[in-house]
């Protein structure tokens, strides 16, 4: 674990002096360049760790340095490709008469000193519910196939070969978040570009409360990685004069107030002051250090399954879960089967729709799942 946390803080020490236009750090004694490169990478910040060690004399015949240096140009690649992407898919829609609005990386990317720093595994935008069926239309038109397991209740997912991938969501957050009623209808707190009324942006303090609901969200279900909090240092650089007292009044609403300012502690001691992380952050720091970008399954199905623990016969707690996990309630399922609007008495049947479709076009996620769960509760 001690070597672990040697890669970890050091990692983080490269990204600060990179961030901060500064001399990185030599490589701590005993530190391989492959560790480095594969934790860099479980966080989606290999581009930006790989131009701050290239600031040291390295082997450049090592085959380990020379794959690095082939992904970060990959990376560089895919970052233009995605944002010229954006900007088509941006114009088409609204184009067509469509409201977008644009959250998370698709507009965060551009606030780094270098596109590539901010890696993106996809687009994210929102668009109001009854245009789910036009820009379906207008995406395939554009060359995007939907993706028959990205697509859930409140996102339909796309993807464009070989770098972009576009997330439509008809709402912010998922139901099952105890913070969905918050955006129920997020067009409110939304303003017309100037330039194109047709985009919409948030408010920057709008923006940041969303980044960080969506980012407890991800801390509730799976984790959420060192990028994640250099997000909301980068947030917190662009846009200084933030009103902290709507903040702060908003968050205590939300009930994150808390985890907010511990993580945006975090977020100072390592990519601000480089000061040591304090005491009482060191469990949450080590959680975001063996999460990565995305969190991982076992974590999330741990956090899932406590509210299942007052099940004490393992059987019905098993049951109770994989119940809550596809048989949705009907305002949820209503997002992903529009028939029922027209014919609720049909919700039994799209339940057992919705079960098959995961096991045709996802059965490998699934069973991983299964057996993650089973695995889980014999331990417990």
């Amino acid at each position: 674990m001690e070597h672990n946390l040697v890669c970890a803080r050091y990692c983080i020490a490269v990204i600060r002096a990179v961030m901060a236009e500064q001399t990185v750090p030599e490589l701590p004694e005993g530190l391989s360049l492959q560790q480095l490169f594969a934790f860099s990478k479980m966080h989606s910040v290999e581009a930006m760790v790989f131009q701050g060690i290239s600031q040291l004399e390295q082997e450049e015949t090592d085959p380990v340095w020379q794959h690095w240096s082939n992904r970060s140009q990959m990376i560089l690649t895919q970052s233009i490709v995605q944002l010229a992407d954006r900007d088509e898919v941006f114009t088409a829609l609204t184009e067509a008469g469509l409201d977008i609005l644009p959250v998370k990386g698709s507009w965060l990317k551009e606030q780094y000193p270098q596109i590539d720093y901010r890696q993106m595994s996809d687009l994210d935008l929102l668009i109001r519910k009854e245009d789910r069926k036009k820009a379906r239309k207008i995406l395939e038109d554009l060359g995007y196939e939907k993706e028959k397991d990205a697509t859930a209740a409140h996102h339909d997912g796309y993807e464009k070969k070989p770098y972009t991938a576009i997330e439509v969501h008809l709402q912010l957050l998922p139901v099952e978040d105890k913070n969905c009623a918050y955006y129920e209808d997020p067009w409110k707190k939304a303003i017309p570009l100037e330039e194109n009324p047709r985009i919409y942006r948030f408010c920057p303090e709008d923006e940041y409360i969303f980044y960080f609901l969506h980012l407890k969200h991800h801390l509730d279900e799976g984790g959420s990685g060192i990028r994640s909090i250099l997000d909301s240092h980068v947030y917190r650089n662009v846009y200084p004069h933030m009103d902290r007292e709507y903040l702060r009044q908003e968050f205590q609403k939300l009930g994150i107030w808390e985890i907010v300012q511990e993580l945006e502690t975090l977020a100072d001691c390592w990519f601000r002051t480089g000061e040591d992380t304090p005491e009482h952050l060191r469990t949450l720091e080590e959680c975001v250090f063996w999460a990565g970008a995305y969190g991982s399954l076992d974590t999330a199905l741990q956090n899932r399954m406590e509210e299942f623990q007052k099940y004490k016969d393992p059987a019905v707690r098993m049951a109770a879960y994989w119940l809550s996990r596809f048989c949705r309630p009907m305002h949820e399922m209503k997002l992903g089967y529009p028939i029922l609007e027209k014919l609720p008495v049909l919700l039994p049947i799209c339940w057992v729709l919705r079960i098959l479709k995961k096991c045709i076009y996802s059965p490998k996620a699934l069973l991983n799942h299964v057996q993650k769960i089973f695995r889980g509760m014999k331990n417990g």
